[in-house]
C-alpha cells in the first residue's frame, strides 16, 4: 500500500475505533452527556501522563516517519 493511502487508512481506523468507544459508551441513564464518561477516561489517562512529556522531544527522536509513527503522533 502507498504511505499517503496508508495514512489516511490509519486515520480512518482511528476515527473508527473512537467512534465505536463512544456508541457503546451508550446512554449513562442519569441525565449525563453521551461521551462524558469518555471524557472522565481521557482525563484520567491524562492526569496519568509524566509531567515531562513533551512532544517536540519525541518528535526529534524519530528517524523514520512511515505512516503508523504519522498517525500515532
Amino acid at each position: 500500500m502507498h504511505p499517503n493511502a496508508e495514512i489516511g487508512y490509519l486515520t480512518q481506523m482511528c476515527d473508527t475505533i473512537f467512534d465505536t468507544i463512544l456508541d457503546v459508551q451508550g446512554g449513562s441513564g442519569g441525565g449525563e452527556k453521551k461521551d462524558s464518561g469518555v471524557m472522565g477516561m481521557v482525563m484520567d489517562l491524562k492526569a496519568r501522563i509524566c509531567a515531562d512529556f513533551n512532544m517536540f522531544d519525541i518528535e526529534g527522536k524519530i528517524k523514520d516517519r512511515h505512516p503508523y509513527v504519522i498517525v500515532a503522533l
